[in-house]
């Protein structure tokens, strides 16, 4: 008998306007269960925290899993893997980043690992608009304010519409950004290591060269890139001007949110958006810093993308069939993969 882990913390979520697919992830595990003959089993453990340390035991006899944010280490990997006589063969990203896992150790021990490109683009391109509307409005000082019974304290709001907004990394999160601000007449520029310039070309973005040139031109900065290094460093900040919104609506690590904090203390920037838990011991009160705690993809349609794609990728696997989006393609070469058929 196979089993099948899903560990995605929102996978069984009920949803909140309950459209058509809700369940739709559910229903193609459990039909693949249910067709194997007892072959395969599915267990959901969807209520595992995910900062918890995965230990071996926990995917004894697992040979494709769905995972959160957990940890996959090598010396885990190690232990489990496929080609070192482990049962784990799939390792199905529920989303699109895939930082929690060591892809090198998981190709070397025959983990296949798949994620869910664009299944949650436009939920968190929306997000980061809410983020630069709530920066340049400085809502959350006004908040604190107004809810205290008091009139206006410090300076008032910024102006979004005709401004340039610098887009760091265009992928689809970045395009669908451009696309939603589009409606405030905001200007473009862009970096990215491999510049799209067909896109460039049909929406009038101008890519730069650096991202240092992006902070430099842009009023509104906001990352999107898929990179393992810090972006926004003091040499950056120290080109920006002080009405400059600042959003990271990607990766806590993108920016030195300590540099960051003490930025918008001391005025030289605007303020700072982050859609990650504020884990520095600095206080944000009074501050124009707005935090969200990893809410991109969690609306209705994010949350079906990333269930539907990362069950489609269980489904496939365990039918023979090499899911669509591998991240380690290296690992198709294992002999533990051998026999998958082409995606068609």
């Amino acid at each position: 008998m196979e089993k099948v882990l899903v560990f995605a913390t929102s996978f069984l979520d009920a949803l909140i306007t309950h459209p058509k697919e809700e369940g739709k992830g559910r229903r193609m595990l459990d039909d693949l269960a249910a067709g194997s003959g007892g072959g395969i089993v599915v267990e959901y453990r969807c209520d595992r925290d995910p900062r918890d340390l995965m230990e071996p035991e926990a995917l004894a006899q697992t040979t494709a899993l769905i995972s959160d944010l957990e940890l996959y280490p090598p010396e885990l990997l190690e232990k489990v893997g496929a080609a070192n006589g482990g049962p784990l063969k799939l390792l199905s990203r529920y989303g699109v980043g895939f930082d929690a896992v060591d892809l090198e150790a998981a190709t070397q021990y025959g983990v296949l690992v798949s994620n869910c490109p664009g299944c949650n683009a436009l939920p968190t391109a929306e997000l980061t608009v809410m983020t630069i509307l709530d920066v340049a409005g400085r809502r959350i000082p006004h908040y604190e304010t107004a809810s205290q019974g008091k009139t206006k304290q410090g300076p008032s709001r910024l102006d979004v519409s005709g401004k340039t907004l610098g887009i760091i990394g265009t992928g689809s999160i970045g395009k669908h950004v451009f696309e939603l601000m589009k409606g405030y007449h905001v200007s473009g520029v862009a970096y990215d290591p491999y510049p799209d310039s067909r896109w460039a070309a049909r929406v009038n973005v101008q890519y730069l060269n650096s991202p240092d040139k992006v902070c430099e031109q842009a009023d509104i900065i906001t990352l999107h890139a898929a990179s393992n290094d810090t972006i926004i460093t003091k040499k950056q900040i120290a080109s920006m001007r002080p009405t400059t919104v600042l959003i990271n609506c990607a990766r806590r690590h993108l920016v030195d949110n300590e540099v960051v904090y003490h930025a918008v203390k001391q005025g030289k920037i605007w303020g700072y958006g982050m859609d990650e838990i504020w884990d520095l011991n600095l206080p944000l009160a009074g501050l124009n810093i707005v935090v969200s705690p990893h809410v991109g993809s969690d609306t209705d349609m994010g949350k079906i993308g990333m269930q539907t794609m990362s069950a489609q990728a269980v489904v496939d696997y365990m039918q023979g069939i090499r899911p669509r989006y591998v991240v380690n393609k290296d690992v198709l070469n294992s002999p533990v993969h051998k026999h998958l058929k082409a995606n068609d």
